[in-house]
C-alpha cells in the first residue's frame, strides 16, 4: 500500500455526539427476525436465561415486598425489586458456598463493592438494573408464566410456586403469616430490610447477620428443592404454548442425558425428527432455513473484516475483500439460501415470510465475489445508519476501506454450521435439565 494511501487513513477520536455507541451487535440487521422465529419456538424465554430458580427468587421478593409496591428510593428510580436484588446478591457473595455465584447477575459488582468496603447502591450496582438484574433478565418468563404481573407483583401462579418453595425450605407461614413461624419471620425481615434500603439509598442488611445467612441458604439459585423443581417444570412445560410444550416433551423423553449438549443446529435436527405437530415442525424448519442463510451471510461479513485486518494498516480494497477465503464459494449460492429461508417461513407465517423476503431482498440473487462484498458493505452501511451508529469500517477513498480499531481482531472460529442467533431451544433444554 502506498504512503499516499496511508496518509488518507482517518484520524480516530472520541465519537461524534450523535454516534456515541459503537453498534457492536447485529451488523447486518438480521437479529430481529431471528427473535420473531424464536418466539414461535420458545415463547416466554430469552437466550440469556440459564437458571429457572431466579423466577422463584423474583416471586419471593414480590410477595415479601408487596407493601412497598409504590415506594421509590431517593434517587427517584430504585424500586423494591432492585433493593431486594441487592439483598440477595450481597447475601450470596457473603456466603458463596459451592457454585452459588455462577450465573448471578451483579455478583461481580457485589464482590468489588465488598472488597472496597461499600454496600450495593445505584452508584455501584448494574447499569440498567431493571434489564440486567436477575428480576429483569427473567421477567419475560416470570410474566409469561404468571408468577409476576405487569407491575412486578405476585401473579396468579405465584402461590403454587411459593407453596412448593416453602415446603422444601421448611418455611411454612411465609405466604400467609402464621404468627411466630419461620416463614413469616423471614418475610417480615426481608420487607423491613428492603424498606430500610430504599429509605437510605443503599443495601443495609448486616452482612454478618441472620437475614443475610438465611437469604443465602434459602435462595441460592442452584439449590432448588424437589417440590420447587417440580413446580418450575410444570410452568416450563405448560400447554399454554403448544410448540414449547411439544419441544419440552421431546427433550424430556430423548435429550436429558449427561452427554454434552448438541449445537443448536443439531438439536433442531433431533427435535424435527421427533416432532409430530405441524406448527412445531414448521417452526423448526423455519429456524433451520433462516439461520442457515443469515449465519452464512453474517459470517461472510465478519470474515471480510478479519481478512482486512490482516492486511497492512487494516486497509483493504473491495477486490482484496473478494479474495477472503470462502467468499467466492458462497457468493453464487446466496440467492438459493434466501429463497429457502423465505419458503420455510411461509410455511410457518406468511407475514413473517414477507418480512424475511424484504429484509434479505438486497442479497436475493447469485453474486460474483466482488458484487457480494459490495452488497454486504452497502447492507452494513444502511443498517448502521438506521441505528444512528458508526460503521465498523470507514471508507477512505472509493473502493477502499479501513477496519476500525474495535473490530480489527480475531473473530474466532466462524463455523457456518453454528448458528449466529440463539433460537432459545438450548435455553429450554437447560431449564428442563435444571428442574429434573
Amino acid at each position: 500500500m502506498s504512503s499516499a494511501l496511508l496518509n488518507q487513513l482517518p484520524t480516530l477520536s472520541k465519537y461524534d455526539p450523535g454516534e456515541s455507541g459503537e453498534g457492536s451487535l447485529d451488523p447486518l440487521g438480521l437479529g430481529a427476525l431471528a427473535d420473531r422465529i424464536a418466539d414461535r419456538l420458545v415463547p416466554g424465554m430469552r437466550a440469556r436465561m440459564s437458571q429457572p430458580r431466579f423466577v422463584t427468587l423474583s416471586a419471593v421478593g414480590a410477595h415479601a415486598c408487596q407493601p412497598l409496591g409504590g415506594l421509590i428510593s431517593s434517587d427517584g428510580k430504585t424500586s423494591f425489586e432492585l433493593a431486594f436484588e441487592w439483598l440477595v446478591v450481597e447475601s450470596l457473595v457473603q456466603h458463596p458456598a459451592r457454585d452459588r455465584l455462577a450465573g448471578v447477575p451483579g455478583s461481580q459488582k457485589a464482590q468489588r463493592a465488598r472488597a472496597a468496603g461499600e454496600r450495593l447502591s445505584p452508584a455501584n450496582y448494574l447499569a440498567g438494573p431493571r434489564v440486567f438484574g436477575f428480576t429483569g433478565v427473567y421477567r419475560p418468563f416470570s410474566v409469561d408464566s404468571r408468577i409476576l404481573d405487569q407491575n412486578g407483583l405476585p401473579g396468579e401462579n405465584a402461590e403454587g410456586l411459593l407453596r412448593a418453595w416453602e415446603a422444601d425450605q421448611r418455611l411454612g407461614g411465609f405466604q400467609f403469616g402464621e404468627s411466630g413461624s419461620l416463614g413469616a419471620n423471614l418475610r417480615r425481615n426481608i420487607e423491613k430490610s428492603v424498606r430500610d434500603s430504599l429509605t437510605k439509598g443503599h443495601s443495609t442488611a448486616p452482612l454478618t447477620g441472620a437475614l443475610v445467612a438465611n437469604v443465602a441458604k434459602h435462595l441460592a439459585p442452584t439449590e432448588a428443592g424437589r417440590h420447587e423443581r417440580g413446580e418450575l417444570r410444570r410452568l416450563i412445560t405448560s400447554e399454554q404454548h403448544p410448540v414449547r410444550h411439544e419441544l419440552s416433551r421431546i427433550m424430556v423423553a430423548h435429550l436429558l442425558r449427561p452427554d454434552p449438549w448438541p449445537t443448536q443446529r443439531d438439536l433442531a435436527s433431533v427435535l424435527l425428527r421427533h416432532a409430530a405437530g405441524s406448527t412445531t415442525r414448521a417452526a423448526l424448519r423455519s429456524a433451520t432455513a433462516y439461520e442457515s442463510c443469515v449465519t452464512a451471510i453474517e459470517y461472510a461479513f465478519r470474515r471480510i473484516l478479519q481478512h482486512g485486518s490482516s492486511l497492512q494498516g487494516g486497509v483493504f480494497s473491495v477486490d482484496q475483500a473478494a479474495a477472503t477465503p470462502g467468499i467466492a464459494e458462497l457468493a453464487p449460492h446466496v440467492g438459493n439460501l434466501v429463497r429457502r429461508a423465505v419458503e420455510a417461513t411461509t410455511e410457518l407465517d406468511e407475514g413473517l415470510a414477507m418480512d424475511v423476503g424484504s429484509a434479505l431482498g438486497d442479497v436475493d440473487r447469485g453474486f460474483t465475489a466482488h458484487e457480494f462484498v459490495e452488497a454486504l458493505i452497502a447492507r452494513h452501511q444502511q443498517v448502521q445508519a438506521g441505528k444512528g451508529k458508526r460503521m465498523w469500517i470507514d471508507e477512505i477513498k472509493h473502493g477502499w476501506w479501513f477496519v476500525r480499531s474495535p473490530y480489527r481482531r480475531d473473530w474466532g472460529v466462524l463455523d457456518d454450521e453454528a448458528w449466529t442467533h440463539p433460537m432459545r431451544i438450548q435455553t429450554l433444554l437447560g431449564f428442563l435439565a435444571r428442574t429434573a
